[in-house]
């Protein structure tokens, strides 16, 4: 079997599975990497229906999911077809985006634009950097993090954006740009839905995303947001005229949408928008009849009213040790009937 990199597994226990006069009523989780997981414990399949967060492009390919969330909705027939005994969700992890924690500040906006992204080449901070400076009259704020602990390829692409932007003479504030790791950056939800409102709108440039949960957090923040034409099916998913604009993947490209999407800043609704099709409450609502759906099949107790999720690993930031060592306990203390 094929190692996955601890990074790669993560996702959330919905609810945990307990035992009613010695019959196991079954819990939810949320995994990436769910066949991996499976294969390498199995008896998490009798404990837990299983949820697939792809979390990213392309097909959902899990054949041990019994939910399957589709991001990426240009393989949802292909998915439908290869998987037809799963239950396919028209939504990714970014769509249950917490609408309760992003929400719009009455605060003066400091900057045009703002953009959160990791220090990684795929993300084209430099088309970010060279639009900006082609603004010389705007002023802009980026946050990066270290998705891999800022190893050398990560601390090389940052201290590059750095030397661009002094170099190019663009105002953008970087305050955290000294950081080699990520232990003294924004955390909770309260500080980043602070930054997002500190801009006009949001700013997306890199082509191969899932929905991109920055994104979903500055529309629900009702910060509508840029993305990339040439992005892909699930990156631009939910920007319409009422939540931001596509770019031609240029600077000058990313330089006109700015000043576009600075003129019809009155016209834009992307919390109103969000609020009526997608965030936490409406996608929870629909991965709960999803479940509903399950337990009558086979004849379960339905236990899942209460779950919600923000579409974050939170709980389940887990290694490959520690995510099977807290099942096997889990599974271990079933007798208790308790999870």
């Amino acid at each position: 079997m094929i190692e996955v990199p601890d990074e790669y597994i993560s996702g959330r226990i919905l609810k945990n599975p307990k035992v009613i006069n010695g019959k196991i009523i079954r819990g939810a989780i949320i995994l990436s990497q769910l066949d991996y997981v499976v294969e390498t414990l199995p008896k998490i399949k009798d404990y837990f229906y299983t949820i697939e967060r792809r979390g990213w492009r392309g097909l959902n390919e899990s054949k041990h999911a019994d939910i399957k969330l589709v991001e990426d909705l240009s393989f949802w027939n292909e998915t439908i077809e290869k998987f037809p005994n799963a239950i396919c969700l028209d939504m990714g992890p970014a769509d249950f985006v917490d609408t309760d924690s992003f929400y719009p500040l009455r605060e003066k906006k400091k900057y045009i634009g703002i953009q959160i992204s990791s220090w990684d080449n795929f993300k084209r901070p430099f088309i970010f950097i060279s639009a900006c400076a082609l603004l010389p009259h705007r002023n802009f704020i980026k946050l990066g993090h270290f998705v891999r602990k800022g190893n050398l390829e990560e601390i090389a692409v940052r201290n590059q954006c750095l030397e661009l932007t002094k170099k190019s003479g663009a105002k953008i504030d970087y305050p955290y740009g000294n950081l080699n790791d990520n232990e003294l950056m924004p955390k909770s939800k309260e500080e980043v839905n602070r930054l997002i409102n500190s801009a006009s709108m949001g700013i997306l440039t890199s082509n191969i995303e899932g929905i991109n949960r920055f994104k979903m957090e500055c529309l629900a923040a009702n910060v509508p947001f840029l993305v990339s034409k040439d992005a892909a099916y699930p990156t631009k998913k939910h920007i319409n005229e009422s939540t931001g604009i596509l770019f031609e993947p240029t600077p000058e490209g990313l330089a006109k949408a700015i000043e576009e999407l600075n003129n019809k800043l009155g016209s834009m609704k992307p919390r109103e928008y969000i609020l009526k099709n997608t965030g936490k409450k409406i996608s929870s609502g629909k991965l709960r009849e999803a479940l509903r759906k399950l337990t009558k099949r086979d004849n379960q107790e339905f236990n899942f009213e209460d779950i919600e999720w923000d579409g974050r690993n939170e709980s389940l930031i887990w290694g490959r040790k520690k995510l099977f060592a807290e099942i096997e306990r889990g599974l271990n203390d079933k007798i208790k009937g308790s999870y």
